[in-house]
């Protein structure tokens, strides 16, 4: 955050200040006591489980530099403190006012999947040219996305925020205090079905973000994601669709499988250009797309878009590679949707290539609604095929994954339905050779990585699994 005064924070927030210095200027936040910085300003949140206003003198004993609070209760002596309505809302007005004195750009990222690949890779090409802060970890909602926003300094020169939502209105609410340059909107498909209901209210929700793009600005639209073209028309900047299988201005070509991804050809208004993307999977092509669209609308060459992407890193558990032992892991267990679990599939397969036994380990997913059943049954036929040997479920949906493996083919012998890590990996350890390929996907809430630490121990002997 760039050096503000108490005063002007109170201005902006609608705050009063009830103790203090006016004049006391500060140059970062924090909404939490373990991991608050000296001179931090400290927002004490509250919400439905917990209350940071209880935690005020553990704020200034750690160096605080100020308390934001919205009731009053003991304060600690000797340091500001600023009432207001809601420290949420606060929050969230101070980051809106930091973002307005950025001058570079900013691109708001959202989507049912890909939201944190796309980020990283758009980020990456920017960093070519340009010091470009990202969106870390999961700090992509209401609380997440301001204080992205309130890292902006004058040591940054672009930003890449990643937006998500659980609701109709919450990608709006982000939009207004991002107020991005630039958009991308990487999928849409079957996400938060518990509270939208259906495909086409995910994508009005997502097409929220494209209302609040700045004059002069873009968006990079996946055109094979359902009623994407609907959306476009919301968008109040240049409109530039992306994809593999459709008709685009943006689109990959030549696709051609290399050791640890793809190279490839992007075509843009009708030129070629070659690409080398060091990340599994298909479908992160598509992600490099709007990587390319972003840093070509942002004024980058081809040369720098191309070297950004070739040194790509991803966040963690995010289809990352890991070796053990003689084993392959896939560790894709940061959270799972359809679409990402058919991906996931996808890169199984072409990772095993036929050639090495292939085993997928699937967690429930989650938020699907009424339709959870169906949608992981079909789930499970879809990944029935040549390209998988064996198929553990764990949890009470994806045993319906199982029952559509078995209803497309697989043999019960080859199809393991768990309802506890601990039960999946006791068959692991009778299953697993030197030299298998394992995929370990899930929903966030399933804690599918606890499976990921145990195959780590592989030793790699040819019949044994040691835990």
């Amino acid at each position: 955050m760039k050096a503000v005064a108490i005063g002007k924070i109170a201005e902006v927030t609608g705050g009063l200040i009830i103790q203090g210095d006016p004049g006391i200027t500060l140059r970062s936040v924090s909404t939490d006591t373990r991991r608050i910085k000296k001179g931090d300003l400290f927002f004490a949140l509250s919400g439905e489980h917990y209350d940071a206003h209880d935690y005020l003198a553990e704020a200034a004993a750690a160096g605080s530099g100020g308390l934001v609070i919205s009731r009053l209760v003991s304060l600690p002596a000797g340091i500001p403190v600023l009432l207001v309505d809601d420290t949420l809302a606060a929050l969230q007005a101070l980051a809106a006012y930091n973002r307005d004195c950025f001058k570079g750009p900013v691109v708001g990222i959202t989507g049912s999947t890909g939201k944190t690949t796309t980020k990283d890779m758009v980020a990456s090409v920017l960093g070519v040219r340009l010091r470009t802060l990202k969106t870390e970890g999961n700090l992509n909602n209401e609380i997440g996305l301001p204080l992205t926003l309130l890292a902006l300094d004058d040591s940054v020169e672009a930003a890449v925020v990643e937006m998500a939502m659980r609701g109709p209105g919450e990608i709006a609410a982000l939009s207004r205090i991002a107020r991005p340059e630039g958009a991308v909107i990487t999928s849409i498909n079957e996400t938060h079905l518990e509270r939208l209901g259906t495909v086409s209210e995910i994508a009005a929700a997502k097409g929220e973000l494209l209302e609040h793009i700045l004059p002069g600005g873009f968006a990079l639209l996946n055109v094979e994601s359902p009623f994407i073209k609907r959306e476009a028309k919301r968008c109040l900047g240049k409109v530039i669709f992306y994809g593999m299988n459709k008709p685009a201005g943006l689109m990959a070509q030549d696709l051609r499988p290399e050791r640890e991804g793809f190279s490839f050809n992007a075509v843009l208004e009708g030129e070629r250009h070659a690409f080398y993307l060091p990340v599994p999977g298909r479908h992160n092509v598509l992600n490099a797309l709007a990587a390319i669209g972003v840093g070509w609308e942002l004024g980058l060459t081809m040369e720098e878009i191309a070297a950004g992407l070739a040194a790509v890193s991803l966040t963690g558990m995010r289809l990352e590679i890991l070796e053990a032992g003689g084993l392959t892991i896939i560790n894709d267990a940061y959270n799972a949707s359809p679409a990402s679990t058919r991906a996931a599939l996808e890169v199984l397969k072409d990772i095993s290539g036929g050639r090495r036994r292939a085993i997928a380990v699937l967690g429930n997913m989650l938020e699907l609604g009424p339709r959870a059943v169906e949608i992981h049954r079909e789930i499970g036929k879809k990944a029935v095929g040549p390209g998988l040997d064996y198929l553990i479920t764990v949890g009470n949906l994806a045993a319906a994954a199982a029952e559509g493996a078995v209803q497309a083919g697989m043999t019960w012998d080859r199809v393991f339905p768990c309802t506890e890590h601990a039960v999946a990996l006791k068959i692991l350890k009778g299953l697993l050779l030197s030299g298998d390929v394992v995929l370990i996907k899930g929903s966030r809430g399933m804690k599918m990585e606890t499976i990921v630490q145990e195959l780590l121990k592989f030793e790699g002997s040819k019949t044994v699994f040691h835990p």
